[in-house]
């Protein structure tokens, strides 16, 4: 039994029958040159291929940054349409809870904001009837966010007297 260099346990031997197909041996060893020219023939990227796929997904990039300019600019309209209804409602809250007495004072223009929406509000009223009267509120955007303007109408009537003792 052999024993290994610098120790006094032994050494293992292992046959060439029991090396299989780690450890080539000399005969089966395979020259340099058909080892490159195996490379060389199997298949792989080239520079080609490499460039029509870059082509491809810069076509596909492309086409996706258009859509989201797209949707980013549908998404701005939305948002100032939904600032202007915002501003409607709220002038036509105030138009019917303001006094009667008050209504004709409130008659002009004036800047005012809802959101991020800037905008000019003009109030008009006519009296439609002794009892009626109509207030036009339009509500045009001068800001960052542009869309149409938008007219509201709201028809007051002249509250009943709140005293049971007076004469009508």
């Amino acid at each position: 039994m052999p024993f290994s260099v610098g120790g006094n346990t032994p050494a293992r031997a292992v046959s060439e029958t029991q090396r299989g197909e780690c450890l080539p041996s000399r005969q089966h060893r395979v020259p340099i040159s058909l080892l490159t020219a195996s490379f060389r023939s199997q298949s792989g990227l080239s520079l080609i291929e490499i460039l029509v796929a870059l082509g491809i997904l810069s076509a596909v990039l492309i086409a996706l940054g258009g859509l989201m300019f797209q949707v980013a600019r549908h998404t701005r309209r939305a948002a100032a349409v939904g600032y202007r209804s915002a501003a409607a409602t709220s002038a036509a809250t105030w138009a019917q809870t303001i006094s009667w007495d008050s209504v004709d004072a409130s008659v002009g223009c004036r800047q005012d904001t809802t959101g991020l929406l800037e905008y000019t509000r003009c109030i008009a009223v006519q009296q439609a009837t002794s009892t009626v009267k109509e207030i036009e509120v339009v509500i045009s955007p001068n800001g960052r966010l542009v869309v149409s303007p938008e007219t509201v109408l709201v028809y007051r009537t002249k509250p009943k007297s709140a005293s049971p003792f007076k004469a009508h």
